[in-house]
């Protein structure tokens, strides 16, 4: 009997413990927004909100309220409350425009739903002012009852954690229904804290391990980097000490998956990997005879340059007419090197067989003052039954392939320093490619942001190049810097920078992570007179934005299954 009573009076506490916790959150105050706060906070921050009408449920409150007491109280970039009384979901932005709702509103359960308006996205790729329309961030609709008879049926647990993994999933959050870090939110949070960093040279002569001696100067006039040896003289002194200050990439054997996740991929680490394409029928199979035979009447688009050097970068003054508008003001006010252009190539189409013939003659030396690219082309839109001839490699096909493209040249091309938003295998089949790297975790260094575009023309009466044509467009992923004369005077802190060589011969494969800055000298194979590659971009493991100097790498919410 007393066992009885003592069970009844604790279950007795228990209930009025919950009203008590029910009449406390419905009178706690939750923060009002109106939609010019919602959205200049959500630049940086997602909202999970209810509207105010005297109508909306108690029990979306305390949801709300617990979501914020708890769950997100530790979260900086979700912000809970309600939505002010003035707005409606018809005229809900600043020009009146609606919430857009995915799969739209459910106007009948307004009043028992919560709303996760996302982040707004930054557009760094547009320079141009917004359009007259305003930007807005998309929304998702929760009904706390789906069904007006499952009211009674309210359960904070289970509606806690329908919504917490809800907000997961549309704010890019790693939250418990209790506020802790989720399972993947600490694997995601391991690999953000050890990201791969090249290690300084233990004889590197400076403080702070830069990648240049604390007495390098600059020689304007001579163009080159200039140091004061033992008796006086100036000698040139840039590319001895850089190659000296290389670190080289790993070299492995074919990797298992989960040894490439754990060791390269999730760490943004580079690797050469030997022994993954040796069996290719590429490399014996795709001579110039059997492609000509086979592609000779395709017509290609080529790449073309006077020196042998892609997307260099410029002075805009060595440009016809460059001190005549080409781009808005607007936008070239916003350019950080408005003096400066990206060059890129001349434009060719053309037989695939006259290629073929054109790059063997450039290889070797009949044909002087150019240099000519088929560069990133589709190999499924160009030569689709060649991809039967290679192979997609295990080890990385956890990731989604974005393009297989086919690299052939006359073998002596100079890429200029750039990044590429994508994990990248670079196979080599032909010839050599020697790549020097830069981790992406220090973009100021490299001096990252958009420089407005040029295109070289090719008169082919003359055979000449001509510096024309100044482009109203901006590049996004090419640095300022010049490797082979760093102007260390206005880009200093590229001195803070270390390089890592990675150089692969044929039947070897280049790991090359996403947004790592990378410029790339091929050489052509002696016999055969050209370089010849394939590469499979992958949509990026690790992304950010850009450009954006100051925007880390994070886990791509494509593979938040990986975690």
């Amino acid at each position: 009997m007393g066992y009885r009573l003592t069970l009844e009076y604790l279950i007795w506490i228990h209930l009025l413990i919950s009203v008590i916790n029910l009449v406390y959150f419905v009178e706690c105050t939750l923060p009002t927004f109106n939609s010019d706060a919602i959205l200049n906070a959500s630049g940086s921050s997602c909202h999970v909100l209810s509207f105010s009408d005297k109508n909306v449920a108690d029990e979306i409150t305390y949801v709300l309220q617990n979501l914020s007491d708890l769950s997100f109280r530790d979260e900086p970039t979700v912000i809970v409350g309600k939505i002010s009384p003035q707005i409606d979901v018809h005229s809900f932005w600043p020009d009146s425009s609606p919430l857009t709702v995915h799969k739209g509103i459910k106007k009948e359960t307004i009043n028992q739903s919560i709303f996760i308006i996302g982040r707004l996205r930054k557009d760094r790729t547009c320079l141009l002012l917004p359009h007259k329309r305003l930007a807005v961030p998309s929304a998702v609709q929760i009904d706390i009852f789906p069904k007006a008879k499952q009211k009674h049926k309210f359960n904070l647990s289970a509606i806690s954690l329908k919504i917490v993994n809800e907000i997961n999933e549309k704010c890019n959050t790693f939250r418990n229904v209790d506020g802790s870090i989720n399972i993947k939110g600490l694997h995601r949070n391991e690999i953000l804290e050890n990201l791969y960093h090249i290690p300084s040279k233990s004889n590197q002569n400076t403080e702070n391990d830069d990648m240049f001696p604390s007495s390098f100067s600059f020689n304007h006039e001579q163009s080159q980097c200039v140091m004061a040896d033992k008796t006086g003289d100036n000698v040139n002194c840039q590319v001895k000490y850089v190659e000296e200050q290389y670190d080289y990439c790993e070299r492995i054997s074919v990797p298992s998956q989960n040894h490439f996740f754990h060791e390269y991929l999730s760490l943004s680490k580079p690797v050469i990997v030997t022994g993954a394409i040796t069996k290719w029928i590429a490399l014996k199979k795709w001579t110039k005879s059997f492609l000509k035979e086979k592609y000779g009447k395709t017509r290609v688009h080529v790449k073309a340059t006077p020196n042998g050097e892609y997307e260099g970068v410029q002075d805009k003054s060595l440009w016809e007419r460059y001190k005549h508008p080409h781009i808005p003001k607007q936008v070239e006010d916003q350019l950080p090197y408005p003096d400066l252009v990206v060059e890129r190539p001349a434009s060719l189409d053309m037989l695939f067989s006259e290629f073929l013939d054109l790059i063997e003659n450039i290889s070797r030396g009949n044909t002087a003052n150019m240099s000519a690219y088929l560069e990133y082309s589709s190999i499924a839109d160009y030569f689709p039954e060649l991809k039967s001839d290679i192979k997609e490699l295990e080890f990385i096909n956890m990731l989604e392939l974005a393009s297989l493209n086919i690299w052939l040249s006359d073998g002596n091309t100079l890429g200029k320093l750039h990044f590429d938003p994508f994990d990248n295998l670079l196979c080599q089949i032909s010839g050599e490619k020697h790549v020097t790297l830069f981790e992406p975790h220090h973009n100021e260094r490299l001096y990252e942001g958009h420089i407005q575009e040029a295109q070289f023309t090719f008169n082919e009466s003359t055979g000449f190049f001509h510096r024309r044509h100044l482009l109203d467009s901006t590049s996004m992923v090419m640095s300022p810097v010049d490797l082979k004369k760093p102007d260390l005077e206005r880009f200093p802190l590229f001195a803070d920078t270390r390089p890592m060589k990675c150089s692969i011969k044929e039947g070897e494969v280049l790991f090359m992570p996403a947004f790592w800055w990378h410029e790339v000298q091929s050489t052509p194979n002696i016999s055969q007179h050209r370089n010849l590659a394939v590469n499979f971009w992958y949509k990026p493991f690790l992304t950010k934005e850009f450009p954006c100097p100051e925007c880390k790498l994070d886990v791509n919410p494509q593979y938040y299954n990986l975690l």
